[in-house]
C-alpha cells in the first residue's frame, strides 16, 4: 500500500510535468512572436529594406534632448516649447556656453525673463542645475551641438501632427555615398527625406547642398526637404546655392527650375523642397508635403539614381 509520501510524491512529479509542458508551450508561444515581430518590422524599416538599403544604425546614441528616460509629460512639454523659435536659439546658446556665473551669454535671442523660465524648465527636467545666485550649469555635456535635437525634434512633428512612421538620424547599409540621413518617414505611402540644418545660411556652403542631392541619388525618395532653422530669406543664398549645384550637375545649363511656391518655400521638379522655419516648422513642412501629394502625378526627382556609372556625379567633399 502507497504510504502518504509516495502519493504525495506522485501528486508533485505530476504537477511538474505540467508545468514543463507549459513553459514548452510559453517557449513556443514566445519564438513564433519574436519571428513575427522579425516579419513585421517598423514600416519605415521595411521600405528601406525592399530599396536595398537595410538601416545599419539609428538616433538612439543618447547625444539629443530631451534626455533617454524623461517622463512622457516633459518630453510633450519640450516639444511645445520647441515650437519657440527664441527657445531653439536660446538652446544653441546654452550648449555653447553650458555653464555660468549670470545668465547673460543665453539672452541674446530673448528676454533675461524668458531665459530664466526656460532654465527652469529644464531644471525641472535634470538638464540644468542653479548653483549660488544666478550661476547655471548644463548638465549633459556630451551634448556638443544642437544638430540632432533639432532632428529629434522635426521627428516628433512627423509622428505627433502626421501621425506618421518616421525615424531620424539613421545611416544605410549600401549606399554609394553613405553619410546621414537626419529625418525619414511615409507619409501616405511616399517616402520622404528632410536633411535639417541647424546653424543658419552662412554655415552651409556647396558641399552640403552637393552632399544632400548625393544621397537623395543613393535613396531615391517620393519627395525630399532642406530646411535651415532660420528665419533669413532662402532666396539671398540657399536657392543660390542649389541653382550652382544643379548647373554643375548639367555642365553649366540646368533644365531644372527652382520656383517659389509661398514665402521662402521653394520647390524643384515638384519632389525637392528648400525651406527655411519661419511661420514654423510644422506649417512649412505641411506646406512642402501638400504640394508633393498635390503634384504627384508630375514630380520627378532632380538626380537620377547612383546605380550604373558615374555620369553627372560631382564631389560633396569641403
Amino acid at each position: 500500500m502507497e504510504t502518504q509520501d509516495e502519493k504525495r510524491l506522485q501528486r508533485i512529479e505530476r504537477e511538474l510535468d505540467g508545468l514543463r509542458k507549459q513553459v514548452a508551450e510559453l517557449g513556443a508561444v514566445v519564438r513564433s512572436l519574436v519571428e513575427q515581430r522579425e516579419r513585421f518590422q517598423h514600416p519605415l524599416e521595411a521600405v528601406l529594406r525592399q530599396r536595398g538599403l537595410p538601416i545599419l544604425s539609428r538616433g538612439l546614441d543618447n547625444h539629443f534632448l530631451p534626455l533617454p528616460g524623461t517622463p512622457a509629460q516633459k518630453q510633450s512639454e519640450f516639444y511645445r516649447i520647441m515650437r519657440r523659435y527664441s527657445f531653439r536659439l536660446f538652446l544653441r546658446d546654452l550648449i555653447q556656453f553650458p555653464e555660468g556665473e549670470a545668465i547673460a551669454p543665453l539672452t541674446r535671442y530673448c528676454s533675461p525673463r524668458a531665459a530664466l523660465s526656460y532654465l527652469r524648465l529644464l531644471e525641472s527636467m535634470g538638464i540644468v542645475v542653479f548653483g549660488p545666485g544666478p550661476s547655471y550649469r548644463f548638465l549633459p555635456r556630451h551634448i556638443v551641438s544642437f544638430g540632432p535635437t533639432l532632428e529629434w525634434y522635426v521627428n516628433e512633428i512627423l509622428q505627433r501632427e502626421l501621425l506618421a512612421p518616421s525615424m531620424f538620424n539613421l545611416r544605410l547599409e549600401h549606399t554609394r555615398f553613405g553619410g546621414d540621413y537626419d529625418v525619414m518617414a511615409i507619409v501616405s505611402g511616399h517616402l520622404i527625406y528632410i536633411e535639417v540644418k541647424s546653424s543658419p545660411p552662412r554655415g552651409v556652403e556647396l558641399p552640403a547642398v552637393n552632399a544632400f542631392l548625393n544621397r537623395l541619388r543613393d535613396l531615391q525618395p517620393q519627395m525630399a526637404v532642406f530646411l535651415v532653422d532660420t528665419e533669413l530669406r532662402m532666396l539671398d543664398k540657399m536657392v543660390p546655392l542649389f541653382d550652382e549645384s544643379l548647373r554643375a550637375q548639367h555642365g553649366g545649363e540646368s533644365p531644372w527650375a527652382i520656383e517659389r511656391i509661398v514665402d521662402e518655400i521653394f520647390q524643384v521638379g515638384h519632389s525637392v523642397f528648400i525651406t527655411n522655419s519661419r511661420k514654423g516648422i510644422y506649417s512649412n513642412l505641411r506646406t512642402c508635403i501638400r504640394h508633393g501629394l498635390h503634384h504627384r502625378d508630375t514630380a520627378r526627382l532632380p538626380v537620377g539614381p547612383s546605380e550604373g556609372g558615374t555620369g553627372g556625379l560631382w564631389d560633396a567633399s569641403p
